[in-house]
């Protein structure tokens, strides 16, 4: 297949045709004067084509460049990025084509990216986490951070692809996708399928609109739920004491079906006093909102927004506007339950890094403890606020311990060293605690604050970090501390800078290919930093 060179001129080159389609410092000119340092061979190696047997493939550097080139402005789909690279003299100057040479089309690019998920064999890790940290030490020697660098973490929503439905549709939908996947791995056809499970909805257009009911009403209402119920679970019911009917290909995609619709029935609907089956007015955790992305959950920005789909983490630098890791959860996932990765990879590669700024979300004094030990990074968040309690009671705030020493001080002055290490459910760990005995708190004048109607001595038990919960809360009272935080609103910018290439909507199905398409993103606005310091130089 023929591709250009340096060192070739042809009257079909696209520099050739129009000589000022790379302009210096874009993306395009830097994967078209720097691909092979950009895009290493061995971390492509094993994509199909290389062996001497077999018909050409497509290199892989050139399916790699069009892939990056798909997320320049806010992204366009698989399809519509080959559709430009026919035209687009800029991309095909990248991609290093000719005019009059054929692109790659959908499939193989959707072929690529299952081979980008894959695991490298030498290190057992997903080949994209490879081509990004290689371009993020790309970046790092580009002299894209500078002397000063501030590392935020935040995280934005993610709309999923898949379509987010409620209850009776998740009902009805779901029986009429089971329906029409049974039909065709077992070769019948939808209307025997529908009498065996009497589902006449099935072959309705709209699951709403072939129940004529009015919705308002209550009882008609859960007639219908309790009938797309049922028919629901002798769906599942029948597909899978006779899966083995099925072609062995399609069994997984049907049970893994069967699993989600019976999770909807399982979570969205309780029996009421008359022992019929309505939706539950509860709130389920772990709740799936949709059948073609069963990875998409419901998510809280606020207290008031909410959102659908997955979240975006991200960790970089606000001062160059590198992207050092980031990675995509369910929207129900909290934000310092993927922290420590975020930091333990950014941290691999770029060693410099001693804070990170983050949210309240990141303030918890175990995620600050663990970091701190394991990494030595400091998290620079706002603490958990203090404990407040009725009737101006003490708080554990209001005892002075030395932890070196062992002993704490209440509020009244007396100091105890009587220390032991007991369980604490509300941790489910063993945590410190200590005691005074019931003779230093008889004549105390603090011990109604202290101790309310309790006659024994008194006891408390500290947080399992609780010198590092107690060292947040005085740096945090630090004014020049304070100064430093206010630092994390420009990660904003971080945000903007994925979200304006497309991250706001995953393109694709399921949570593996938004890992990927984040990490994409990521690669191409931090190749735009490169290409901008390496114009500059």
């Amino acid at each position: 297949m023929p591709r250009r060179t340096l060192s070739q001129s042809s009257f079909f080159d696209p520099e050739f045709v129009q000589p000022d389609c790379l302009p210096v410092g874009t993306v395009p000119w830097l994967l078209a004067r720097h691909r092979s340092k950009l895009l290493p061979s061995w971390l492509l190696a094993g994509w199909r084509g290389e062996s001497r047997r077999g018909r050409d493939a497509w290199p892989a550097t050139t399916l790699l460049t069009l892939l990056l080139l798909r997320w320049s402005e806010e992204g366009i789909s698989r399809l519509g990025s080959t559709k430009r690279a026919r035209h687009d003299t800029q991309w095909r100057a990248a991609m290093g084509l000719h005019l009059r040479t054929q692109v790659p089309n959908e499939k193989t690019l959707r072929e690529f990216e299952a081979f980008l998920q894959s695991r490298h064999p030498s290190c057992d890790v997903p080949r994209y986490l490879l081509l990004h940290g290689h371009i993020v030490r790309l970046c790092l020697d580009g002299v894209v951070v500078g002397q000063t660098s501030n590392w935020v973490i935040d995280s934005t929503p993610m709309w999923c692809y898949g379509a987010v439905l409620d209850t009776i549709r998740l009902l009805g939908d779901g029986t009429r996708m089971l329906a029409l996947r049974w039909a065709k791995a077992t070769k019948q056809s939808v209307a025997q399928i529908v009498e065996q499970w009497q589902a006449p909805h099935v072959l309705a257009k709209s699951t709403k609109g072939h129940f004529r009911i009015d919705w308002r009403d209550a009882a008609e209402r859960a007639r219908v739920v309790a009938q797309l119920a049922s028919a629901a679970l002798r769906s599942i019911e029948h597909v899978r004491h006779n899966i083995a009917q099925a072609r062995p290909g399609r069994r997984k995609r049907l049970l893994r079906l069967c699993r989600s619709l019976g999770k909807i029935v399982a979570q969205d609907l309780e029996r009421d006093d008359a022992g019929r089956l309505v939706i539950a007015r509860r709130v389920a955790r772990d709740r799936l909102v949709s059948l073609t992305d069963p990875s998409a959950r419901h998510g809280r920005k606020t207290r008031r927004d909410t959102f659908n789909g997955f979240k975006l983490h991200m960790l970089g630098d606000i001062a160059s506007g590198l992207i050092a890791a980031v990675t995509v959860t369910p929207a129900n996932k909290h934000d310092n339950s993927v922290a420590h990765r975020l930091i333990r990879r950014a941290k691999m590669l770029c060693e410099q890094i001693d804070s990170v700024l983050g949210d309240t979300a990141y303030g918890g004094a175990t995620l600050r403890a663990e970091v701190k030990q394991q990494l030595d990074v400091e998290i620079i968040a706002p603490p958990p606020p203090v404990e407040k309690r009725a009737d101006d009671a003490l708080t554990r705030q209001d005892i002075d311990i030395d932890f070196e020493a062992k002993t704490a001080t209440c509020a009244a002055g007396k100091t105890t060293d009587d220390h032991r290490r007991v369980w604490s459910n509300d941790y489910n760990r063993v945590v410190s605690a200590f005691r005074w005995s019931n003779d230093d708190c008889a004549q105390c004048s603090l011990r109604q604050r202290c101790q309310g109607k309790r006659q024994s001595g008194h006891h408390i038990r500290l947080h399992p970090h609780e010198q590092h919960l107690r060292q947040a809360r005085a740096n945090w009272s630090d004014a020049e501390y304070r100064e430093m935080y206010r630092k994390r609103t420009q990660g904003e910018r971080l945000v903007n800078r994925m979200t304006r290439h497309g991250a706001r909507q995953a393109r694709s199905h399921g949570l593996a290919k938004a890992n990927l398409q984040a990490h994409l993103i990521a690669m191409r606005a931090n190749l735009q930093l490169l290409a901008i310091a390496i114009a500059d130089q």
